[in-house]
């Protein structure tokens, strides 16, 4: 089976690998698209602090945002079945200590990370891969394996506005226009929020942002605290979902927010916020919460798609085919690029 390696430096490779044998508990998944994500771009090029702290052994099978088609099933396998359609998490726990005895996947002291840092799990680049009926999840007919293999990034942004009750008296600012700020949007419409802002910079990020449903503002021409006043009479966002990471975005959110607003973080910040002024926090009596993937996630928005069937295809911007995938990691080969969606294999 075809399978790519990243060796870090921008560099990577192809090996052809024996298809492997299966554990009772597991499904051999011929994998059909995979998502490249920020983290896939930054192991590929070795410039980020996972590298630099050596929690990456190289060469890395990367990928975690994958759809496929059930090839194989192991003998103790029963919820699913050859040709279904799956998605499945991206970490795996080891389904065998006492925390994955008791069905607490997330608990798991073993957990392994699919295609990112140690310990890391094989990632999905590649013909074929294998992993736990425990972390598997069919996908409803209505969305195509391309669109499916957003839900991992939407499972992400899906922590966020879980635990944000969005009404439609509800105004949402998201700050940020990749794939999860566009996928916390989606979710928000799909909540049924009266204002879904996208807050960013690049124009065609922003025009996808649009298209998907929600308002936008564009920092380089908008103060966005004021835009965000003249859409709420003056009160600010009742929820801010933070996506960027980049430097000042959290004191933003701060002041997006409405008081007692509720604030979610979901950006990783390359350099620390110094300059925050902890007494608008507490003035404002604001909520503020980080987010991270959440085993379980996978299910809800599976379930939201399924009802609310939005369009997501907008945030697909970008499609390479398998043997092209290393042109999808630099990130400078496609600056407006919202998610790039490697295709290897036909539907």
């Amino acid at each position: 089976m075809k399978t790519f390696f990243a060796d870090g430096k921008g560099k990577g490779h192809f090996e052809n690998l024996p298809e492997p044998a299966l554990k009772e508990n597991e499904i051999l998944v011929k994998i059909c698209y995979c998502g490249v994500c920020g983290t896939d771009q930054d192991l590929f090029s070795g410039s980020c602090s996972f590298a630099e702290n050596g929690q990456v052994t190289y060469p890395v099978r990367l990928g975690h945002e994958w759809s496929g088609i059930v090839e194989k099933v192991g003998s103790s396998v029963t919820k699913f079945k050859l040709g279904d359609r799956i998605v499945g998490d991206n970490a795996v726990a080891c389904g065998e200590c006492e925390d994955c005895t008791n069905g607490d996947f997330d608990k798991c002291p073993n957990t392994r990370y699919v295609g990112t840092i140690d310990p890391v799990y094989d990632g999905a680049f590649s013909e074929y891969f294998v992993i736990p009926e425990h972390h598997v999840y069919k996908i409803p007919d209505g969305i195509s394996l391309k669109e499916a293999a957003l839900c991992e990034p939407f499972s992400v942004a899906y922590g966020a506005t879980k635990r944000m009750n969005i009404n439609s008296e509800s105004t949402v600012a998201v700050i940020g226009t990749g794939c999860i700020g566009m996928a916390a949007a989606v979710l928000s419409i799909c909540a049924g929020a009266g204002k879904t802002v996208v807050i960013g910079r690049n124009p065609e990020k922003l025009k996808a942002a649009k298209a998907l449903g929600a308002e936008i503002i564009n920092i380089r021409n908008q103060d966005r605290f004021e835009e965000i006043d003249r859409m709420t009479g003056g009160k600010g966002a009742d929820f801010v979902i933070e996506c960027s990471g980049a430097q000042g975005t959290f004191t933003d959110s701060i002041n997006l927010a409405r008081g007692g607003g509720i604030i979610g973080l979901i950006g990783f910040y390359e350099k620390s916020e110094t300059d925050v002024n902890v007494d608008t926090i507490v003035s404002k009596s604001l909520n503020i919460f980080g987010v991270m993937g959440e085993y379980g996630n996978m299910s809800g928005v599976l379930k939201i798609l399924e009802q609310k069937k939005p369009n997501m295809l907008p945030i697909i911007t970008d499609e390479l085919n398998f043997e092209d995938c290393m042109k999808g990691f630099v990130r400078s080969n496609y600056p407006n690029s919202i998610k790039t969606m490697i295709k290897i294999c036909e539907e």
